[in-house]
């Protein structure tokens, strides 16, 4: 089989696969919500809007939109000028806890502590940047394309995005931060 072939025939796999894994994170995402809220964890999550409305304001101005926060209000600049709330449920902790939950399968303990805590750095910086990157493009949708391109980023383009993220994550993070365990090395050398 050619090499174009194979990455071909991969590509396609993956995206049967992250096709079929979507219903199941937002399903998931849902539960997590509905849940949160039962217990009154809401209300502990929203305080992490404002800071974050500040620093998608931040990340736009950067790349040349204009953009302000208050509170977690972030207003975008344009021809339609658009003011938007980033609610407690829009903050993305539900990311955080999806890639809490790979770390309970992909952190073992006969890897270095050190290799662990960089593989949680990583992991926990990278989920912010990828929804701070989120929250950014769906500003921008909202103030110059309109309402339903941006909802549709918001509930279902963001889902794939973080389950695309955690799993470039993980294959990065099995290939160069966590070593081998001792028994695949001893198999591997015969």
């Amino acid at each position: 089989m050619m090499v174009g072939r194979r990455v071909g025939v991969v590509i396609a796999c993956a995206a049967a696969v992250l096709m079929l894994l979507t219903p199941f994170v937002t399903t998931l995402d849902d539960l997590l919500a509905a849940v949160a809220q039962r217990f009154g964890l809401d209300a502990a999550v929203a305080f992490i809007a404002i800071p974050e409305a500040r620093l998608v304001a931040v990340v736009l101005n950067l790349v040349g939109i204009g953009a302000s926060s208050d509170g977690p209000h972030i207003t975008v600049a344009g021809a339609n000028p658009v003011t938007l709330v980033i609610g407690w449920n829009c903050v993305g902790w539900q990311g955080l806890v999806l890639l809490g939950l790979t770390y309970l399968v992909g952190l073992r303990p006969q890897d270095s502590l050190e290799a662990r805590i960089h593989v949680v750095m990583i992991g926990v910086l990278g989920t912010v940047i990828i929804n701070l990157g989120r929250i950014a493009l769906v500003s921008v949708l909202a103030a110059r394309v309109g309402y339903y391109p941006a909802i549709f980023v918001h509930d279902w383009a963001a889902t794939i995005v973080t389950v695309i993220w955690l799993t470039g994550f993980w294959l990065f993070a099995q290939r160069w931060i966590l070593e081998p365990s001792l028994a695949s090395r001893e198999l591997a050398q015969g």
